[in-house]
């Protein structure tokens, strides 16, 4: 299902989109807009922090906070 919508969106083929992938890019996407881990957790369903943190990196910007 993935494939499918990846190459309906038009992301190129070469592009390696895996579900994996999209997780791991909305968890920085909400890190980044410092939503709380708590409901980062609630929405991709992770069970705890600790796995949120591997699959995210902390910006410049929230590490010079």
């Amino acid at each position: 299902m993935l494939k499918a919508m990846a190459k309906d969106a038009g992301f190129l083929k070469h592009k390696r989109i895996t579900n994996h992938s999209v997780r791991k890019f909305l968890v920085q996407k909400l890190r980044n807009a410092n939503i709380p881990p708590t409901e980062t957790m609630a929405i991709t369903g992770h069970k705890n922090v600790q796995s949120i943190t591997n699959y995210s990196n902390i910006s410049v910007e929230q590490q010079q906070k």
